[in-house]
């Protein structure tokens, strides 16, 4: 094998390796260069989690999250790629014929009937604790944050590689008099009940039992599905001071079973079971 041919061999096997090299790297994944849908939803919902977390340790009612309002805060934080700004880059049409820049034209009043809102943006970092940081830093966002006039929230996290900060992330708040479709409450860890009267998910029925309910009637803390549920003992698909004394009964050992259904309360069965 001549010279020429063994060196043309070696510096084939050098290039093949550098291609497979920089091929495995592409491959790596993580928010820093995140890719996907998914990367970008979890990146939004470690937003949300972070945004109850703060209002709950400040004493407020966390904010319920809505697709739509998600959907349409990724309307803006696509739209701050090309102008980063509280007003939109084209105008809206209003019903008396101006024009109206301000972010809040991008909620249709049909689906949210809004009558107060506000939005966070933030660019530059692809790291949601780092976004957030920047917004606890910053007087009025964090106002926006810790308003105990908000009932529900939108969040989104864009990405242009070709823009000026790349990332760029928003959240969208609202007030609503009532519940909007398909609401939920984001949680981070999840209070999974382990049957019906165990409310705060810790595997016992007691008096801390007693207190989450009586608090969730009073209007201080938000359930989740689940705990609804576990907290309808009468299985009437409502949670109301009946359900209460219900579980203070079963407490007090006058209840032997839950859920103590109507019909079960009618045939005074409840304590033999």
């Amino acid at each position: 094998m001549s010279i020429v041919r063994r060196y043309t061999i070696r510096i084939a096997a050098v290039i093949v390796a550098a291609v497979m090299s920089v091929c495995l790297l592409s491959n790596t994944r993580s928010y820093t260069n995140a890719d996907t849908d998914g990367d970008y939803s979890r990146m939004a919902e470690e937003i949300l989690w972070l945004t109850n977390e703060a209002r709950i340790e400040a004493g407020l009612q966390p904010l319920k999250a809505v697709p739509y309002l998600n959907d349409i805060s990724n309307v803006r934080s696509r739209e701050c790629i090309f102008k980063f700004s509280h007003e939109r880059p084209e105008p809206v049409i209003m019903p008396d014929g101006t024009e109206e820049y301000r972010f809040f034209t991008v909620i249709d009043e049909s689906l949210v009937p809004w009558t107060k809102a506000a939005e966070n943006i933030a660019a530059g970092s692809s790291d949601p604790v780092a976004t957030f940081e920047q917004w606890k830093s910053s007087d009025n966002h964090w106002k926006s944050i810790l308003n105990p006039a908000y009932t529900h929230i939108g969040v989104s996290v864009s990405y242009d590689p070709n823009s000026q900060y790349k990332y760029y992330w928003e959240q969208i708040f609202v007030r609503v008099d009532g519940s909007l479709n398909d609401e939920y409450l984001p949680e981070r860890y999840q209070t999974v009940p382990k049957s019906s009267g165990d409310i705060n998910g810790d595997g016992e029925i007691n008096t801390f039992d007693l207190i989450t309910i009586n608090r969730y009637l009073a209007g201080r803390v938000v359930l989740n599905d689940l705990q609804i549920e576990s907290a309808d003992m009468l299985r009437d698909n409502t949670v109301t001071s009946a359900d209460v004394a219900v579980l203070k009964k079963y407490i007090l050992g006058e209840y032997k079973t839950l859920p103590v259904t109507m019909e079960m309360i009618m045939n005074g069965d409840y304590g033999n079971n």
